[in-house]
This record gives structure tokens, sequence and C-alpha cells, in this order.
């Protein structure tokens, strides 16, 4: 059960992520300095935090990397998604 809600969790951070990341493209391109630079603030954490726990946990976890990475891939989806 620990590791089903480890997997949702890190799914739930690699989609607030790269949904973010996405955002941030969105306001370079648009000239939104200050909201670009609130969103690289947010990243930077979830970043470090990300890397934190995966040097923590290196010990044969891939399905949550890969949770992770499929979090970051419906992320980016819905925000373009959204944009267009």
């Amino acid at each position: 059960m620990a590791t089903i809600i480890q997997i949702v969790v890190y799914l739930l951070v690699g989609f607030v992520e790269m949904f973010l990341a996405t955002a941030r493209t969105s306001f370079i391109a648009k000239g939104k300095n200050f909201s670009a630079s609130a969103v690289v603030f947010l990243e930077n954490i979830i970043y470090f935090f990300i890397i934190l726990q995966f040097i923590n946990n290196m010990h044969n976890n891939w399905p949550i990397f890969l949770s992770y990475s499929t979090g970051g891939a419906l992320g980016t989806f819905v925000n373009l998604r959204k944009a267009t």
C-alpha cells in the first residue's frame, strides 16, 4: 500500500512540475518576467525535493521513478492542450 501511495504522490509531483515548466515557457514567450520568475522559484523547490528523494531512494524504485516521469509527461500534455 505504501508503494501505491508513493507512486500516486510522484505522479502528482511530476504532473505539477511539468505543468509549471510549460507555464514558465509560456510566460517567457509572452514577456511576463515576474510570473516566469515566480514559477522558476517554485520549480526549483520541487526539483531539489525530487533530487533529494531520488538520491535517498535509489534502491530499485523503478515504479516510482516511472510514475514521476509519467506525471511529467501528463502535466506537459495537459498544459499544452489547454494552450491550443
